[in-house]
């Protein structure tokens, strides 16, 4: 180990396989001292699709659509460098058009891949809206992946000395329109770049810089790929402005074709077709090639033995290669720094309804705080949900219900019929207690809230300390729960979970500034809008709201919660309604939180707002007792629930804490400004100490704030599929058309088939030496949807249609023949020149 540990008694954590690779191609044994990390070690997995042995065992051509799936992310770098090797082996130039669009493509690639890098990274540092914006963003280049190649993925666009087809008409307006303006090692200060050391493409073309950083750390590899998404931007810009004009393939790399005389319909046949042969064969040598993937240097060893399959195809990816050096990077961290890293008796009839309702009227008053709240907190989940859709650019649930406020007491409903699960070895009864013990904690602070000036079910002098004296019971039932449970993952989060309350419940309780919450709210109704403790209390206002937001365990403040990345903090060994009952617990304290908010700052049922005269028009200190307590509840849940835009906005716009910065902030500076929240010096001598800190995250804050509410008025850009089709591009791969007529049965589409799939039967008619097809077939389950049979069909009997709804019931219905990949596709069918085409009386007569 090569951090000295502080304790004899360690915890070994298992992360993974699903994390932070989430194909489990990755699993960390880490050893942890406390929070920190003091050793890592990485174990791979046994995911690995043979693409290296795939590819000894297919020609070029065949291969090629499988290089599009070794990254999913960076198909068109892949792809490129695949190409280079039979290039370079035969020499064939690619026009200057074709290398344009390639380094547009590239470039694009690698935008789209850096974004959604950085998606996922935002959101597993907490920052959740921005991984939609990102996502937004990436889909705009994937609609010009789609307009250029029919694919939004796996395109299979690149070909041997040039491109599949050129860009489309208008493709490089729309490119302009849209204002298109190895990270790891560039960010430890090595200038390396192989577009500019190997300069292939035309890269030595364009006018752009290497990004790097000195650091070496998360924040300099992030720096360095937001810098190589704006240095590809510029690329792309030259690169439209300059493409020239030709050909967009080399139509002379017909020379690869074997000089054979085969026979009729043997691998080795000969064609004369739109394409070159399939059957070229590698000349007998050794060649690498690489290229600058998003990720890293991506290389291809190949080794060529004077026939069509090579006899070796080695791989250098630069993902596996970077990750040699993750337990150097982690050891010293911290543990959360790694992810981005459950009989009356009856006398008479008339006695038994007498006590029927004695009953009824016994339960009255314990049922209705119980259903006004449990409404409240549904309203809440619609609530934020609905505030968190409009933010992300999102429709939001719609359907549940109208404007789908049932949602959340349908997902409530699906929870209390599953199954509820017990740890084989926990203790069962710590487990079962512990959800409850968080819920009834929180249920009991409603008692002490003053609703209106006649609605308070219990007054207490003593309100506000015995709230916090009851809030104090949730983390109690958190450490049962991660006790109870026998596991460390979840005691680990039970830990943090009560570290966390502990910390902002000091902050918490001193800001209030009286015992009694009725005494509060009198002392601010007598000097009306003006003498709210929103004005006279500032700065305990936002250390209340900060420390309430903590204890509610919301964004930032959401570390057990955020362990749900790892495995699911204090809640892993829980299922069914047990587990949401931790949910529960945190909508009911978030509302909780909130009314303190009214009632301690904003004046509760007080509405002596300037130039709003609603107290003088219904004359509430007049009006009858109920008219008026219904009016004053009216008034404090409409301020509850306008402040909760708050904290709704607030998880929606800022990434999380760290533990410590979480623990650092409720003791070391919180702490401190409650405690001299009476006395201004002290209290700005403590900002002085943290003057610079406090100014740049105000400022970083603010800037957060300004983009999430910029977008709340927006369109949102998702769409209600199946209820709104997608509009698909011209040159979109679907359901492949099949015309019977023109078929020769030459068997091209089955030699540049990856995975061999069409079905051709047929006959030899020997007096005319001509063959006779007989039946035709492909099977859908398991198309890639290439597109290599339609390029490469001397008689262009198959076609790429729009029709991509091809699920079934029954896989075996995925497998057409003849008579149904003829038929017309349903976008055709649909349009009312076709329709009246087959409708006519000719055709109906036939």
């Amino acid at each position: 180990m090569n951090v000295p540990a502080t304790r004899e008694d360690l915890m070994i954590v298992n992360m993974g396989p699903h994390h932070p690779s989430m194909h489990g191609v990755l699993r960390l044994i880490v050893t942890l001292d406390g929070e920190d990390v003091i050793d890592c070690e990485p174990i791979l997995g046994y995911l690995h699709r043979g693409m290296e042995k795939i590819a000894e065992n297919r020609t070029i051509i065949q291969y090629l659509p499988y290089v599009t799936r070794w990254d999913y992310l960076a198909y068109y770098v892949h792809r490129s460098n695949n190409r280079k090797c039979p290039e370079q082996l035969g020499n064939i130039q690619v026009p200057k058009r074709a290398s344009y669009i390639r380094v547009i493509m590239l470039e694009l690639s690698r935008i789209a891949s850096h974004l959604l890098w950085l998606g996922p990274f935002m959101a597993d540092i907490g920052a959740q809206t921005p991984f939609f914006y990102i996502f937004r963003e990436r889909e705009l280049v994937y609609d010009l992946f789609e307009a250029a190649t029919g694919m939004r993925m796996m395109h299979n666009y690149f070909r041997i000395g040039g491109v599949a087809a050129d860009l489309p008409y208008g493709w490089i307006d729309k490119s302009i329109n849209w204002g298109l303006s190895g990270p790891m090692l560039r960010a430890s200060g090595i200038q390396w770049d192989l577009r500019k050391v190997d300069r292939y493409e035309c890269y030595d073309e364009f006018d752009w810089e290497v990004q790097w950083q000195k650091e070496g750390d998360s924040l300099s590899r992030y720096l360095v790929r937001i810098g190589e998404m704006v240095e590809s931007i510029k690329i792309i810009q030259q690169a439209l402005e300059g493409i020239p004009g030709g050909p967009y393939e080399n139509l002379e790399i017909r020379c690869f074709d074997r000089v054979r005389n085969p026979e009729l319909n043997d691998f080795d046949y000969r064609f004369i077709s739109k394409k070159p042969s399939p059957t070229f064969e590698l000349s007998k040598q050794e060649l690498y090639v690489r290229v600058e993937a998003p990720k890293g240097e991506l290389g291809v060893f190949l080794i060529g033995d004077q026939n069509v399959f090579p006899w070796r195809w080695k791989i250098r990816p630069p993902g596996f290669i970077n990750l040699q050096i993750l337990p150097q990077l982690l050891i010293g961290e911290m543990i959360i720094d790694t992810p981005e890293v459950q009989d009356i008796n009856s006398f008479s009839r008339l006695e038994y309804l007498k006590e029927v309702y004695g009953m009824i009227w016994v339960l009255v008053p314990i049922l209705t705080p119980v259903l006004g709240i449990t409404i409240g907190v549904l309203a809440i989940v619609w609530l934020e949900r609905e505030i968190s859709a409009g933010i992300q650019q999102r429709i939001g649930p719609e359907y549940a219900g109208p404007l789908g406020i049932l949602q959340a007491l349908a997902d409530g409903t699906k929870l209390l019929f599953k199954e509820n699960l017990l740890p084989s070895r926990g203790d069962t009864r710590l487990f079962s207690i512990g959800p409850s013990i968080a819920v009834i904690s929180i249920l009991l602070s409603y008692l002490i809230i003053p609703f209106g000036s006649n609605l308070v079910l219990s007054d207490l002098n003593i309100g506000v300390f015995l709230w916090i004296a009851i809030s104090s019971i949730a983390p109690i039932g958190l450490l049962m729960s991660g006790y109870g449970s026998n596991n460390k993952y979840s005691f680990l989060g039970g830990l943090r979970a009560a570290a966390q309350s502990i910390s902002y419940e000091i902050p918490l309780t001193l800001c209030v500034l009286s015992i009694s919450l009725r005494a509060i709210l009198e002392a601010q109704s007598k000097y009306g809008f003006w003498g709210w403790n929103l004005w006279r209390q500032p700065i305990g206002f936002i250390v209340f709201i900060i420390s309430s937001l903590a204890e509610c365990e919301r964004l930032p403040f959401d570390l057990p919660e955020a362990e749900e990345e790892l495995v699911a903090g204090y809640q892993t060994e829980y299922s069914g309604i047990k587990f949401g009952l931790f949910y529960v617990a945190s909508y009911l304290n978030l509302l909780v939180s909130s009314l303190f908010v009214t009632v301690l700052y904003l004046g509760g049922w007080d509405l002596s707002i300037p130039y709003i005269f609603v107290p003088e028009f219904f004359e509430i200190n007049k009006a009858g007792e109920v008219f008026g307590t219904t009016i004053g509840i009216f008034i404090t849940l409409a301020k509850t629930y306008l402040f909760l835009f708050i904290p709704i906005t607030t998880r929606w716009t800022l990434p999380r804490l760290r533990m410590d910065q979480l623990l650092n902030l409720g003791w070391k500076f919180l702490l401190p400004i409650s405690l001299d929240i009476h006395d201004m010096f002290p209290m700005v001598t403590g900002f002085m100490n943290y003057g610079q800190q406090t100014v740049r995250a105000a400022r970083y804050i603010g800037q957060s704030f300004m983009i999430t509410l910029s977008h709340a008025n927006r369109l949102p850009v998702t769409i209600q599929y199946p209820y709104e089709k997608l509009i698909t591009s011209e040159r979109f791969r679907g359901r492949i058309h099949f015309e019977f007529d023109k078929c020769i049965a030459c068997e091209v589409c089955v030699r540049v088939c990856p995975i061999d799939l069409p079905v051709v039967d047929w006959k030899l008619e020997t007096d005319i030496r001509k063959k006779q097809l007989l039946n035709y077939s492909i099977d859908f389950g398991i198309c890639i949807f290439c597109g290599n049979c339609v390029e490469y069909c001397p008689t262009n009997c198959l076609s790429m249609t729009e029709e991509y709804e091809l699920s079934t019931y029954d896989r075996h219905e995925l497998n057409y023949n003849q008579i149904s990949l003829g038929r017309l596709p349903m976008s055709l069918i649909d349009d009312y020149t076709i329709r009246t085409i087959l409708n006519s009386p000719q055709i109906t007569s036939e």
